[in-house]
């Protein structure tokens, strides 16, 4: 068998059906399709038995619900093909020619995996992902590109890849029994064993990208932490710093809204374990980069969720009522939910992409200025250049998101102590 695809299926009835053609279609030849319905409530599982009538080389298995990450070590158990590749059941493939050209791809050129393009689906069009199609601008490296994962160090897409089965099974990787985040712990185990991989220009992966996708991001937050927490402690062992320093920025910035929304004190556990695996006791004093910043941001902004401190008493008793929120991205949203706990104060957005909420009024900069005294500045990236820049013009105080938390927090201990 030259090729098994892997595909956990759990309530996708609405999508299943094209999932499956566009493997179907794939002209690989010896492939199997491994299905591992999840439990599913709905049609699901009738549909997947249909096809499993109609195509021999489709096989159904079915577990009680654990999660796509247990579903798929059902399938690496099972898998008999030389490569293995996996596909969610909302999603689907490209070219029909992609896993053919993939897999010669692996054995022309002597690699254990081979990684394609992706392309993301709103519903209405495909639009071209980002990833990785630097190396084909102006139709250049149509060949493909031969690639050392240490020099290339993602977590992320590992639906994008085929990967050869044998090195996996030889380094027992399998999927975590998290509810969320349980890819990135695998892809990374599978890309220090296999090491050196081939990205061809060819249109692979279909991605569903809709509201819902979104929404379970914040979802099992916990078992996020712990897969970023193995991934930390992978990259360390391996001395993969700069991936280290991305997975800190995937909490500081990614999923700090989760994070915060959802505190609860076995979280807080879980940010201390980091904080001392990554900078000891203390950030204080270590990089002052974006990533360690916003991690640092988090771990304050949990802390003060759990302690019932508000940000906005801070502001209330300085007899600051208007304050103006610069940038209403991920922290922006957070800042100010945050100071909507206090009644009394008074908020504007000030962003160049955003320009009506529900919410809150948004202004522009110097309508902003007019109306508050102070202005905080949320962006994880380039926080203290946006600050300073500020500080030319505003009448007022300027506060860098992490200076103002550390204030904050530092208030609070003084009035316990």
């Amino acid at each position: 068998m030259k090729i098994s695809v892997i595909i956990p299926v759990y309530n996708v009835e609405s999508f299943l059906k094209e999932c499956l053609e566009s493997v179907i279609s794939q002209t690989v030849k010896e492939k199997e399709i491994l299905c591992i319905d999840d439990g599913s409530t709905d049609d699901s599982y009738e549909i997947l038995q249909q096809y499993q009538k109609s195509y021999p080389y489709i096989r159904v298995f079915r577990q009680e619900n654990k999660g796509a990450g247990e579903a798929r070590n059902i399938g690496l158990k099972e898998a008999v093909g030389k490569y293995i590749c996996f596909l969610d059941a909302d999603d689907f493939y490209l070219d029909s020619q992609a896993l053919e050209k993939m897999v010669y791809a692996c054995e022309s050129n002597g690699v254990q995996a081979c990684a394609g393009l992706r392309k993301l689906y709103n519903g209405d069009s495909l639009e071209d992902f980002h990833w990785c199609r630097n190396y084909f601008k102006d139709g250049n490296n149509s060949e493909g590109v031969i690639l050392e994962y240490v020099d290339h160090l993602d977590d992320y897409y590992f639906q994008n890849y085929v990967f050869e089965l044998e090195p996996i099974r030889k380094s027992r990787i399998l999927f975590p029994s998290y509810r969320r985040y349980e890819d990135p712990p695998f892809f990374l185990k599978a890309m220090i064993a296999i090491k050196r991989y081939i990205v061809l220009p060819v249109e692979f992966y279909g991605y569903r990208f809709a509201e819902e996708a979104i929404s379970r991001k914040d979802k099992y937050i916990e078992d996020t932490l712990k897969g970023i927490r193995d991934n930390i402690k992978l990259a360390r062992e391996n001395q993969l710093y700069k991936l280290e320093r991305k997975l800190i920025g995937r909490i500081g910035i990614e999923y700090v809204a989760g994070v915060v929304l959802n505190a609860s004190e076995e979280m807080l556990d879980f940010l201390y374990e980091i904080q001392t695996m990554v900078f000891g006791k203390n950030i204080a004093g270590k990089s002052e980069d974006a990533q360690t910043k916003a991690f640092d941001n988090v771990l304050i902004l949990t802390a003060i969720n759990l302690k019932g401190v508000k940000i906005g008493d801070y502001f209330e008793k300085k007899g600051i009522t208007s304050i103006a929120v610069y940038g209403l991205g991920n922290y922006g949203n957070v800042v100010i939910r945050e100071l909507k706990k206090s009644d009394k104060i008074t908020l504007y957005g000030v962003d160049q992409k955003i320009k009506e909420r529900d919410d809150i009024e948004i202004a522009a900069l110097g309508e902003a200025n007019e109306k508050c005294s102070d202005i905080i500045v949320t962006p994880a990236e380039k926080n203290t250049e946006i600050a300073n820049e500020l500080r030319r013009t505003w009448r007022g105080n300027v506060w860098e998101l992490n200076a103002l938390l550390k204030l904050v927090m530092k208030d609070y201990e003084s009035r316990i102590c």
